[in-house]
């Protein structure tokens, strides 16, 4: 059964409800997550600040897996042996390039289809549907990526950043012709476990053309 979280960003105004929710999904004991960065972050700098917010909701132990520059194949079974795995944000392109040339992404879908915690935020997030084509709208594909295809765990698209990116809409509504949107506020997320989704904050929906305006829908 899949566990997925969808995060737009981290931010001073998290929604608390979704944090609550984040606990529940993470609640072995002694849970461990899996940090892949969107590319190599030599100082941690991302890294430090991910394991503060994680620390916050009860995960204190991690590995870090490198897909970029610093990549270590021999600790691939480490990384399979986490309970959960973080995609970070960065590049769209980019990250999709490095886990594309490390032959991760059959990987990663296996970890979560078989119901390990799989949290994206921003670029992490929208590497969840099947193709990252939507990112086009917010990130430069400055690798000439070609081969768009991803995890294809989610049918429908993620468009983080809200607030900053509402003037993306006209273009939106065009391509909602021809898959479902879901936008985000950084502070908010998404929530899917086996066929329930769960919004957490103001999650709008582009859909045939048309936006759905709309709020939390948790239980």
């Amino acid at each position: 059964m899949l566990n997925l979280v969808l995060l737009s960003d981290f931010s001073k105004k998290n929604n608390l409800q979704l944090e609550e929710r984040i606990k529940e999904l993470s609640l072995v004991k002694s849970f461990k997550l899996g940090y892949i960065p969107s590319q190599s972050d030599k100082e941690k700098k991302y890294f430090a600040e991910a394991k503060e917010y994680f620390r916050s909701l009860g995960i204190n132990k991690f590995v870090y897996f490198d897909v970029d520059k610093e990549y270590d194949e021999s600790l691939l079974g480490e990384l399979e042996s986490c309970d959960g795995v973080y995609l970070s944000g960065g590049n769209t392109f980019y990250f999709l390039k490095n886990l594309q040339k490390r032959d991760l992404l059959g990987k990663l879908n296996e970890m979560a289809t078989n119901g390990k915690l799989l949290i994206g935020v921003s670029a992490g997030s929208i590497l969840m549907s099947e193709t990252i084509k939507i990112a086009s709208y917010i990130d430069e594909n400055f690798v000439h990526l070609e081969q768009l295809n991803a995890l294809k765990l989610i049918e429908f698209e993620f468009m983080p950043h809200w607030h900053t990116q509402k003037n993306r809409l006209p273009e939106l509504l065009v391509y909602s012709k021809h898959k479902t949107i879901y936008t985000c506020n950084d502070g908010d997320g998404i929530v899917i476990q086996g066929d329930h989704i769960e919004f957490y904050g103001k999650i709008n929906e582009i859909r045939n053309g048309k936006i759905i305006e709309g709020g939390s829908n948790h239980a």
